[in-house]
């Protein structure tokens, strides 16, 4: 059972994860240079995980 203290820090930690993954995609989307924007997408889909196992911890 999670303490109300620590569903405040995961809901602080997702919406940092969401914005981060949104921000890589957008970054991806503006580089014109093919490593960099495979680089931004790659760190996209680390934060997604991030994203994904924070969920996991409310279930």
């Amino acid at each position: 059972m999670l303490t109300a203290k620590e569903l405040s820090l995961i809901e602080d930690q997702l919406k940092t994860e969401k914005l981060l993954i949104i921000k890589n995609k957008t970054y991806a989307q503006l580089c014109d240079d093919p490593e960099l924007r495979k680089k931004c997408e790659q760190m996209a889909a680390k934060h997604e995980e991030h994203y994904q196992s924070l969920l996991g911890l409310l279930d």
